[in-house]
């Protein structure tokens, strides 16, 4: 992983976090039959779709066909084990994503068969709100507490603060060339030493007060660097979601 937090490594985690609550909608996105590599995380939005990150859909998709080893596990908060386990039958990025500038970053992966609601596995709200600076958020994911260290087994969370969008503008761009939109995306800050770092990728970032999904996780500067971290704003893409769920789903 390269100075900027590299959108083609997805093993993305949470740096200065703590044990997360119960989240029942996350998804451990995983590949490996026997033994799971964690690759990234994505959130329950149908019993069907999986909401997450389009550089997360990209290398799992070839050619049209889905990963063979690519699978999705609910209702537990280790990736490596427990919970029930799903494949998926597509993957789907936005048709505007961009790679090189990491932008439009969102997609969906379709699991071969309706996931199975229980008390420990239910579907995330989505909010198409625009979120403004100081709305208080949680965002969760597996992984490392620091750069160097080894995944965490156990899922946790990490709170943080969006900052308004013409004040991250100024701070990466001191940082990193590459661009932020405040229309396209949302821009977190937690302290010096927290934040997330290359697994996180996908994950739903989540409005502390409401419960419900404003983003996902895109992009930042590894890890815990005093620098904001990035998300896909889900108001972004209202009609893409919408009408992607709609349009698949009556064509089954």
């Amino acid at each position: 992983m390269s100075i900027l937090f590299d959108h083609t490594d997805t093993r993305a985690r949470i740096v200065g976090g703590e044990p997360a609550d119960s989240t029942p909608y996350i998804v451990a996105l995983t590949h490996g039959v026997y033994i799971r590599n964690l690759v990234c995380s994505g959130s329950l939005v149908t019993t069907r779709y999986v909401l997450t990150a389009a550089h997360c859909v990209e290398p799992a998709v070839n050619q049209g066909t889905i990963l063979n080893s690519l699978r999705g596990h609910v209702g537990t908060n280790r990736y490596a084990s427990g919970g029930t386990t799903y494949s998926f039958s597509e993957g789907i990025i936005h048709p505007n994503y961009t790679r090189r500038i990491i932008k439009n970053d969102i997609g969906f992966f379709v699991t071969s068969s309706d996931v199975e609601l229980t008390d420990t596995v239910s579907l995330v709200s989505l909010t198409y709100k625009f979120i403004d600076a100081g709305v208080r958020t949680i965002v969760t994911g597996w992984g490392k507490t620091s750069y160097n260290s080894t995944v965490s087994q156990v899922l946790l969370q990490l709170h943080a603060v969006v900052v308004d969008g013409k004040d991250c503008v100024a701070r990466m761009a001191r940082r990193i060339n590459i661009p932020v939109d405040p229309e396209l995306e949302i821009c977190t800050y937690t302290s010096e030493r927290s934040g997330t770092c290359n697994g996180d990728s996908g994950s739903a970032l989540m409005d502390a007060k409401t419960n419900k999904q404003i983003g996902t996780v895109s992009w930042g500067i590894p890890c815990g660097q005093n620098a904001p971290d990035m998300f896909a704003r889900i108001s972004a893409y209202r009609d893409w979601i919408e009408k992607t769920i709609q349009n698949r789903t009556e064509s089954v």
